[in-house]
């Protein structure tokens, strides 16, 4: 098993991958804390007397500043994406005849992407967790807030934010091993995430929740808004049940890949 490990470490490295989702999960990471600013920066109260415009709302309670080191929460997708190209460019390349050969145990095989996945994402997870930090760190205090208050919610936000990652790159695998075909593999997730869920959650409050996107928020200790708040599980749920989503379709996947025919 350290073999195959040491062999799936070394395919990742060694491709753009990776370091391409990296670097764009970053600069989304980078507009979503622009944007937090953006919205907080016209809800202050007038200027004493009514004159002049809103001052800042500066983040300062314990859930406004867990939202605010949890911005690159919501691109967990890219996690996610990685999970999915780091077992179907072995079809799209025609390299998974080689693999298979090398390593004839098709489920150890799997196992062995899901835990270079697993270890991916949170690798992305804390590189995201490290931008937001000093990102909004910085503008939080240029605008008179404290940067030391915000590292203190790092506890509270970064082990939910590390397990939604990890996970979310382990669904990526097992969607992955049943589809095989890269393109409809990044069309399926990127459809559900981006629109499906949207649409559900929206016609059925009550199903936000049980949503992979909602238990995102829940594990990670950060909020949707007030009205979807309301919906959410609690941390350790949202915890269990994104965790039950990864192990049941990356076992799906599993199942699947070892009954099916390489050509």
């Amino acid at each position: 098993m350290i073999a195959v490990l040491r062999a799936e470490w070394l395919k990742l490295r060694t491709t753009s991958i990776p370091w391409l989702l990296t670097a764009i999960a970053l600069v989304v990471t980078g507009l979503s804390i622009l944007l937090y600013f953006v919205n907080h920066g016209n809800g202050g109260p007038e200027h004493p007397g009514g004159f002049g415009p809103p001052t800042p709302d500066i983040p300062h309670t314990v859930q406004q500043l867990r939202d605010l080191l949890g911005a690159g929460v919501g691109i967990y997708v890219f996690s996610l994406l990685l999970g999915v190209l780091i077992i179907t460019v072995e079809f799209r390349h025609k390299t998974v005849t080689t693999s298979f050969l090398v390593t004839p145990h098709r489920t150890r095989f799997v196992l062995g992407k899901l835990l270079i996945a697993a270890l991916a994402g949170a690798a992305l997870a804390l590189i995201v967790l490290a931008g937001t930090l000093l990102g909004g760190g910085i503008t939080l205090s240029a605008r008179g807030g404290s940067f030391s208050a915000l590292a203190h919610q790092l506890g509270a936000v970064a082990p939910g934010m590390v397990l939604v990652y990890a996970l979310f790159a382990m669904l990526g695998v097992g969607v992955g091993s049943l589809l095989t075909n890269q393109v409809a593999a990044i069309v399926v997730c990127l459809g559900w995430f981006l629109i499906l869920e949207n649409i559900f959650g929206g016609i059925w409050h009550g199903t936000v929740k049980w949503l992979p996107s909602g238990a995102a928020l829940a594990a990670s200790n950060v909020s949707a808004g007030t009205r979807e708040q309301i919906f959410l599980f609690n941390w350790w749920q949202g915890s269990l049940l994104i965790l039950a989503y990864g192990l049941a379709f990356a076992t799906m996947g599993s199942l699947v890949l070892a009954r099916r025919d390489i050509t």
